[in-house]
């Protein structure tokens, strides 16, 4: 039967992520099958609606374009990092996995598709990793253990940019508290010279832990954070002093802990000794992404950080698991970008974007990526993912 309200478009996930070596071909095989051979259909609005860029809106002080448009290969674009005044450089969970090198005039190209370890989030290791100086270090997901979930991320890889090949360091271990290693959502270097430097570290949202990740290749967690008290923990900077750790954590809803609450998120502020400040750098947050640090050719902003903040994580939004049921839950535009001043006040520079995520600056220039509504881990099926330039006036 076909139905009339569906684009006859059935995207079956033939190039999802492989499998780990199993003692029985045909055990793989049937893996693989149950993992990729799923027919979805998408309502002809929907995909109409994941493949345009989104009424978003600036502050006045603000321009705004759009440099990659949906459609345009990127599934994905979750981080963002700068490689030279024209260039950077994004990861993509979508598919196989890719890293992509994007310019600023919206060229799109792959150095990477891992195909296993699909990376998602990434930085680029400093001198003090040796010869792996130059080396992506990325955090990605391991099997598909099942459809999607906080378990799945918890991969550590280092991918050469030369050939594209990735290898595994780790898988991220349990914390102090026997608690499983995993649900990796945030990766950054920490800078060199300071107490933070020589080590990479990733936060986690299923055990709320900060791990340190080392040039000989150990993993192990820093410090477990109390989600009572300070939340769960997302996107990471560091302080231009390269003293202090910017970190950005959720709060918990009340009535159901697996979702977050909205303007409850916070910035905090942490030692390299693992003490946080209980006087939070910056409130009313919702889903607090990775950070930027204007440099001083961003004006009267250098030294400010900017951030995304995803609101609602619409996964798997406006796709339809069995045919003619409809979308779990409608897409929504309520991303924004925000700016924080030295003193802590968070201003809204950018709205009504999906699932905004990577952000990154090159001199004047604020890139955000944005996952948009297409983006649950084995279900991607259209390359709705978008990048968006943002300067002040």
């Amino acid at each position: 039967m076909v139905y009339p309200k569906l684009l006859p478009v059935f995207l079956a996930l033939a190039s999802a992520v492989a499998l780990q070596p199993t003692t029985s071909a045909r055990a793989e095989e049937k893996r693989t099958a149950e993992w990729t051979d799923m027919s979805y259909a998408v309502t002809r609005a929907d995909y109409e609606k994941l493949f345009s860029v989104p009424p978003f809106r600036t502050s006045e002080a603000f321009d705004a374009r759009v440099i990659v448009r949906p459609g345009n290969k990127m599934f994905d674009p979750f981080d963002l990092h700068v490689i030279d005044g024209k260039t950077l450089l994004a990861s993509d969970d979508g598919k196989a996995g890719y890293i992509w090198r994007v310019s600023l005039s919206g060229e799109v190209e792959a150095i990477s598709s891992p195909k296993r370890y699909a990376p998602y989030t990434f930085d680029i290791a400093p001198p003090s990793f040796g010869e792996f100086q130059g080396q992506i270090y990325a955090a990605g997901f391991n099997e598909p253990e099942r459809a999607g979930g906080w378990d799945l991320p918890n991969a550590v890889t280092r991918i050469d940019p030369a050939t594209g090949k990735d290898t595994l360091i780790c898988y991220l271990p349990d914390n102090a508290h026997g608690e499983p290693g995993a649900g990796a959502f945030f990766a950054r270097f920490g800078p060199e010279g300071g107490p933070w430097g020589g080590r990479m570290w990733i936060t986690t949202a299923s055990n709320h832990t900060i791990y340190q990740i080392t040039p000989d290749g150990r993993c192990a967690p820093f410090k477990t954070i109390d989600i009572t008290r300070y939340g769960s923990p997302r996107g990471i900077a560091f302080t231009p002093d390269g003293k202090t750790m910017l970190l950005g954590a959720t709060r918990p809803d009340a009535r159901n802990r697996a979702e977050t609450a909205e303007g409850g998120a916070k910035i905090w502020r942490m030692s390299a000794d693992g003490g946080i400040d209980d006087t939070p750098f910056a409130t009313g947050l919702h889903e607090p992404g990775p950070m930027a640090i204007a440099p001083p050719e961003f004006g009267r902003y250098a030294g400010d950080i900017f951030l995304t903040d995803a609101g609602d994580w619409d996964n798997d939004v406006g796709i339809m698991q069995t045919p003619n049921i409809g979308p779990n839950i409608p897409v929504t535009d309520d991303g924004k970008v925000y700016h924080i001043g030295r003193d802590g006040k968070a201003e809204v520079i950018a709205s009504g974007l999906r699932n905004p995520v990577g952000i990154a600056l090159i001199g004047s220039t604020l890139l955000i990526g944005d996952i948009n509504g297409d983006f649950h881990i084995g279900f991607q099926k259209i390359p709705d993912g978008f990048v968006v330039a943002i300067t002040p006036r």
